[in-house]
């Protein structure tokens, strides 16, 4: 018949301010089983295990969202109930929302930059050209373009025809972009 005698084991998780870190996962492995606690509101947390009156090599995991990963050897002894503090660091990784605030910054970049290549690409002064709206025969704007306005492209007061898909004839008389 073994006499199991429970040891408490108390710590705390810290981020690397001091800061406390609560709802760590910490998992002590200890003669292939694993104790399993979560850390409180302080940061604290406590575990109970069987040393059998011996010091004891024990290996100490922690988890908690948005930091790395700690996992090292500790020393256990049933004289010595306190486990060292343990500093969490900061996971370098940038958060959902920024990368997500990041890709709408550059969409917007790359639609605006794109149009202006798209402008500059298929506004000529070519009405010849493959592809030209014959709404406005002084210049080429391709008929592929999306819907322009006055502001980008360099033309002013220049023939516009009926159906005016840009609608850079807004008084119908005739003539385009007429003010600057």
């Amino acid at each position: 018949m073994t006499n199991n005698t429970y040891n408490t084991y108390t710590g705390r998780v810290l981020d690397s301010e001091n800061k406390t870190v609560d709802s760590a996962k910490v998992t002590l492995e200890l003669d292939g089983q694993s104790y399993i606690v979560h850390s409180d509101s302080e940061g604290f947390y406590q575990f109970n295990a069987d040393l059998n009156g011996n010091t004891v090599s024990a290996r100490m995991r922690v988890e908690a969202e948005g930091y790395q990963k700690y996992n090292r050897n500790i020393m256990l002894s049933p004289q010595h109930n306190k486990i060292e503090e343990i500093h969490l660091t900061l996971e370098q990784k940038k958060s959902k929302n920024s990368l997500e605030k990041t890709v709408g910054i550059v969409t917007i970049i790359t639609a605006v930059i794109g149009t202006t290549i798209a402008v500059a690409t298929y506004v000529g002064t070519n009405s010849t050209a493959q592809n030209c709206d014959p709404a406005y025969p002084d210049f080429c704007i391709s008929k592929d373009l999306p819907d322009l306005q006055c502001s980008d492209i360099k033309q002013r007061k220049f023939k516009v025809l009926p159906p005016d898909p840009h609608r850079f004839d807004g008084d119908g008389n005739g003539i385009g972009c007429e003010k600057n």
